[in-house]
């Protein structure tokens, strides 16, 4: 009769833990899979009513006993083509599986009574063994789980009623046995279970069944049954497909050509498996792939440019994952493992299964690290979010879809607008617990320690302190101590040195660090998430106070546009981030209400400064997951997206007499119109002017009303023009030289009324640039001659300001003196004055372009004279900007504006 396996529950004596080793690809078997009995030399020789499910055949040998052996599913093959690649397909797994699946665990024997179980990993025993009993290989509910079980020097017996039971979800084709130096004997009525490699022949007693392959590398093939005793032999049920690689029958790299897999394309119920020394490895480009798992031997790899991979079980890499584009779905429905002991870079990796994944292994990606539906515990393994110059990666959860364990999150400098070896970037930590000294990175292979100093903050003039600090916060409040930092300008007062390397860098608040250009900064620790309220905002009286250094929180860049008026309490709505261009220089973009240096992206790791609205109140900035980006933008780069129906003015300065492009600009002012909006300062409209430290100074003013000081504006929202123009003045401020004034965006104003032209007019020379036709204008600036008060822009049917009387103007003398000087008192003289010139007004502005006062000088014979009280100012370089008017007084002109230096 035919033997039928019962399974009964014993007690189990030996239960070995699951191993590191497990997940190594199986032995790649080519045309030998099909086979369920095999010998690349030798005969095949039966004698009873053989069942056969599956090829079987031999290379070299002879062949007979079908019949009375049946064979249902396939065909007896001998000497031909296929038979002689299964040949060389059964000595390449053999080989494999000597040099790639080392033994991990050593037993005495198999099996036994009670039953013996054992997880997924490597085993073997030395010499001849007999397995008795029952052996239990149990998956423990891993999918795909494998079993790879040695005999090494010595045969293969099975007691008679042995038998190998799969539990936990195992299968037989997941099994791989291998007997080096010996035959296998299987034992009258015995079940063995899995792939035998065998260096020699392969006997069978009545009544044996074998779900799996016998494979033998030379020896005869005895499948010997009696009338009673039926013996069958079946392919297991196929699970998995493997990659053959062209020297195993594959045609190219192609992850969909049928032909380059031993059991087709892999679906959602094979497994693909990539076994080491099937080169070349496969590549997806494109399109949609799909597996019921993957495995990835040592050494062997799969790569990614574009398309999706959607994987359903567990993805167990020893070789190499790589990719520069496409995405990596897991979507199973219970728990995936994800990564393996081998190198796995994923470009988007995407958790859409609500019982999520775990890291068996270190994970790398490169562009978005999205949890639709699902989390990802990294169980202690390294994950890394990779940044360069493609790009930094990004994480998209939400509430109960989140990165569970510490993450390190890389942060790419980009160094191209700066020249120098080294410049100030201003950081925030997108983790929670990171401290000061997670800056450094020495440990990478950098040179760059982060050098802390808290006396830098109590001296008098800091210029001594040593060491110099080169990480800095900032705190406003340090401006109303006029005790220290006397040496620095009231911004700059505001910076203070961290107390020690352990401080940490805490959640929402900016950091300025000086470091290398070719330093890569990375964070590690547990990633924020969710809503997180950066407060404590405040302002002091001091005419530069309210500045606050506040950043990025998150793991992803923060899209300002979506931050709304709700969610800023007391903090005025424009965004100043801060470039280098030197060791010691750079300029500040801004952003506000949709208009500005870019599109509202902040990026990872990235601080920027905001300002509290008003003096002696407290703000705050409240941010959720929602003001996250949630797609891959490059390096985060300042270009506008969004179609504009706003008029709006770009007005860039550019170097040289060639008109300046957004790339080229050495500063920018911002116009635009919006109902609401009006030509004084508004906190939701406008954005500051934060002098650059580069010493390129452009913006326009706002409107003066009694009692508010004239304001520099980097970004100006105005009031929608009915039938009249106006003239919005612009304030220039340059080192000698020739440059230009170049419109890089001047949109939808033939939307105004009247069609409204915009034109700029350079007072010194008279002249008048319709910046709709002519978007760029060259001009120069002579040494000691800043050129503030000397440009406006025209919008509408705006009057143009007076021309200059004439050429004289330009030769007229102004000069300060003394020059440097002490807080005191200043005197202004001007001389060489046109006759029509009958006052000037000269106005004192700080390096914020705010307004520290404005004086009336009467001009009789050409000349002019007063003193400037300079008491209370702090140290720094000022401007006297200079205005002619005659007896109407009408602006008829400017003078070259001067520098005042203060000590």
């Amino acid at each position: 009769m035919k033997f039928s396996l019962l399974f009964v529950s014993t007690a189990a004596v030996l239960l070995h833990g699951p191993q590191a080793a497990w997940g190594q690809a199986p032995p790649p078997l080519g045309a030998a899979a099909s086979f369920a009995l095999f010998t690349a030399v030798g005969a095949v020789n039966n004698a009873g009513p053989t069942i056969v499910n599956g090829n079987i055949g031999t290379n070299a040998g002879a062949f007979s006993g079908f019949p009375p052996g049946v064979i249902n599913i396939g065909s007896a093959l001998v000497a031909s083509t296929f038979t002689t690649q299964a040949a060389t397909d059964v000595q390449t797994a053999y080989g494999y599986f000597s040099a790639n699946i080392p033994c991990v665990t050593s037993l005495a024997i198999y099996g036994g009574t009670p039953a013996v179980t054992l997880l997924p990993g490597s085993y073997c025993v030395t010499g001849a063994t007999t397995l008795a009993g029952t052996l239990i290989l149990d998956a423990g509910g891993v999918a795909n789980a494998k079993f790879y079980l040695r005999v090494s020097g010595g045969a293969l017996t099975t007691a008679a009623n042995s038998k190998v039971v799969l539990a936990g979800g195992a299968t037989a084709d997941n099994v791989y046995w291998q007997i080096s130096g010996g035959a296998v004997n299987l034992g009258q009525n015995s079940t063995m279970q899995g792939t035998l490699l065998v260096d020699g022949a392969i006997s069978m007693a009545e009544g044996t069944t074998l779900i799996g392959r016998g494979l033998s590398r030379a020896g005869s093939i005895l499948p010997t049954s009696t009338p009673s005793f039926v013996s069958t032999f079946s392919l297991p049920t196929v699970t998995s497909t493997a990659w053959l690689g062209t020297a195993n029958g594959g045609l190219n790299t192609d992850w969909y050509t049928a032909a380059n897999w031993s059991n087709g394309v892999p679906t959602s119920t094979l497994e693909a498996i990539v076994p080491t020394g099937t080169t070349p490895y496969p590549v997806i480009g494109s399109g949609s792939a799909v597996a019921q798992s993957l495995t990835i031997g040592s050494t062997a790899s799969l790569t990614q440019g574009g398309g999706t991979l959607n994987v359903l079980n567990a993805i167990d890499n020893s070789g190499t994952i790589s990719a520069t584009g496409g995405t990596v779905a897991l979507s199973g429905t219970v728990a995936q493992g994800v990564g393996g002991s081998g190198s796995t870079q994923f470009w988007n990796l995407s958790v859409a299964n609500s019982a999520g994944a775990s890291q068996t292994g270190a994970l790398s990606v490169h562009g978005v690290l999205g949890l639709a539906s699902g989390g990802l515990r990294t169980n202690g393994q390294p994950l890394t979010l990779l940044s360069d110059g493609l790009g930094t990666a990004l994480v998209v959860q939400s509430a109960g879809n989140e990165v569970t364990g510490p993450v390190t999150v890389q942060r790419y400098l980009d160094a191209s607008g700066n020249t120098g070896t080294t410049g100030y970037r201003h950081y925030s930590a997108p983790v929670s617990n990171a401290t000061v000294a997670s800056l450094s990175t020495t440990a990478r292979g950098g040179s760059f320690s982060p050098v802390v100093n808290p006396l830098y903050n109590t001296a008098i003039t800091t210029n001594g302190v040593t060491p110099y600090p080169s990480v800095y916060s900032y705190d406003q409040s340090r401006l109303a101590n006029a005790a220290t930092g006397t040496n620095l300008t009231a911004f700059d007062k505001g910076y203070a040195s961290p107390a020690a390397l352990t401080d940490p860098l805490a959640v929402g608040q900016g950091y300025t660090v000086q470091i290398g250009n070719a330093e890569k900064v990375q964070f590690t620790g547990l990633l924020n998430n969710g809503d997180l309220t950066i407060g404590g905002l405040q302002r002091g009286s001091q005419a530069e106070a309210g500045w606050q250094l506040v950043g990025n929180p998150y793991p992803a860049p923060l899209d300002w546009s979506t931050v709304g008026s709700s969610q800023l309490s007391g903090v005025d709505a424009a965004v100043y981030v801060f470039q280098s261009t030197q060791a010691y220089q750079g300029r500040y973009t801004s952003f506000t209400n949709n208009v500005g240096a870019g599109n509202g992206l902040i990026a990872t790791g990235q601080a920027f400064f905001v300002r509290t609205s008003t003096a002696g109140t407290t703000g705050s900035i409240a941010l959720t997951n929602a003001n996250r980006a949630t797609t891959f933008d490059g390096a985060t780069k300042f270009q506008r997206q969004m179609a504009e129906t706003r008029p709006v003015l770009r007005l860039s300065l550019g170097l040289g007499a060639q008109a300046a492009t957004v790339a080229t600009a050495q500063d920018e002012a911002f116009v635009y119109y919006e109902q609401g909006a009006t030509a004084g300062y508004e906190g939701q409209f406008d954005a500051y002017k934060l002098a650059n430290p580069s010493g390129y100074y452009l913006g326009t003013a706002a409107q003066v009303t009694a009692g508010t000081p004239e304001l520099g504006l980097s970004i100006s929202g105005r009031a929608p023009l009915a039938t009249a123009g106006e003239v919005v003045p612009v304030w220039l401020s340059v080192p000698a030289g020739s440059y230009s004034l170049t419109a890089t965006s001047l949109v939808n104003f033939a939307t105004m009324a009247g069609g409204t032209t915009v034109q700029l007019r350079d007072a010194l020379t008279g002249t008048l640039t319709n910046l709709g036709t002519t978007p760029s204008y060259s001009f120069s600036v002579a040494a000691n001659a800043p050129s503030t008060g000397r440009f406006s822009l025209l919008f509408g049917t705006a009057a143009p300001l007076a021309a200059a009387p004439s050429a004289a103007l330009s030769q007229s003398l102004a000069t300060l003196y003394p020059n440097p000087a002490a807080p005191g008192e200043v005197t202004l003289a001007l001389t060489g004055l046109p006759a029509e010139v009958r006052s000037v007004e000269a106005t004192l502005v700080n390096a914020l372009g705010q307004v520290m006062g404005r004086y009336t000088l009467a001009a009789s014979q050409g000349a002019a004279r007063t003193g400037l009280p300079t008491t209370g100012l702090a140290g720094g370089v000022y401007l006297v900007r200079l205005r002619a008017q005659n007896a109407q007084g009408q602006q008829v002109g400017s003078l070259a504006a001067q520098r005042l230096s203060l000590h």
